[in-house]
């Protein structure tokens, strides 16, 4: 079960180097979707836990659709990974709708996630995935954004 997991994670992030930028990597503007008469607008927290190695900094990318997921995040934050304590990276004026967060470590300061072989060799993460049985998806990973919010991410390394 542990070779096929892999195996699918190494065949997810293999196509995803070739195809598209690394992800949390490129931001672009957020535009709003059609939100009916509402204008609120929400904070979500990410609080990101299971960071064992406390170096580097954190790339979190927001996304709010399959492409912007798979490609270049809606928003982006850089933090610093403290020596201690919890990791909190907020992204405030978000309108209603359906979200998802990945991130990634860069433990050596060249702002891109890195690979030994196929394999990530600097941790990641994504919302609403607490182990991984294959490579997680937009829908996988999304969650609706109606009121401020705060959510976990656990932080994985192969």
């Amino acid at each position: 079960m542990k070779t096929l997991i892999i195996f699918n994670l190494t065949i997810w992030l293999f196509i995803g180097i070739i195809a598209k930028p690394c992800f949390a990597q490129q931001t672009t503007s957020l535009t709003s979707t059609s939100v009916g008469a509402t204008s609120s607008t929400y904070n979500l927290t990410v609080v990101v836990s299971n960071v064992n190695t406390r170096s580097g900094k954190l790339y979190v990318g927001l996304a709010n659709s399959k492409a912007s997921f798979d490609g270049e995040a809606i928003q982006r934050r850089v933090v610093d990974v403290p020596a201690s304590g919890a990791i909190n990276v907020l992204f405030e004026g978000l309108v209603p709708g359906r979200y998802a967060v990945r991130l990634f470590q860069d433990l050596n300061a060249n702002q891109k996630l890195d690979f030994s072989g196929q394999m990530p060799s600097e941790p990641f993460g994504f919302s609403n995935v607490s182990m991984l049985t294959g490579p997680p998806d937009f829908d996988q990973s999304s969650f609706d954004l109606n009121a401020d919010n705060s959510i976990s991410i656990r932080v994985f390394e192969m």
